[in-house]
């Protein structure tokens, strides 16, 4: 009986170490579950600021971007971009959930008006 609960401690010990370097690694764990569930790819609009990443370890950044999606509504997107991105650029997100998975810089003028509107 002891044995049985010291290889449950340990696989509950894994697993733990296994959630916490997946979170520090890449995008984190819901956008992974995104990823997983295969959820349709919608466009988002985001602004890049200078608070909004952290540096991972492994020299990629990780961004969180609250984006717009034509009209207008917010989802919160997070990537793992493997450069830093030049502040206040527009990007187009393309987004599984709260997963992004491409993405490009776009002019002001490209960006739908009700995604504009909350950018600003």
């Amino acid at each position: 009986m002891k044995k049985g609960i010291k290889i449950l401690v340990g696989m509950l010990i894994v697993f733990i170490f296994a959630a916490v370097a997946i979170q520090k690694t890449t995008a984190g764990i819901i956008p992974l579950t995104d990823w997983l569930l295969q959820k349709p790819v919608e466009t988002y609009y985001v602004e890049t600021s200078d608070d909004n990443y952290e540096k991972l370890w492994n020299g990629n950044y990780k961004y969180v971007f609250s984006g717009f999606n034509e009209d207008g509504d917010e989802q919160q997107i997070t990537r793992v971009i493997d450069r830093e991105l030049q502040t206040d650029a527009f990007l187009q997100m393309d987004a599984s959930g709260s997963y992004g998975k491409g993405w490009g810089e776009v002019m002001e003028e490209e960006i739908p008006e009700a995604a504009l509107l909350q950018l600003d």
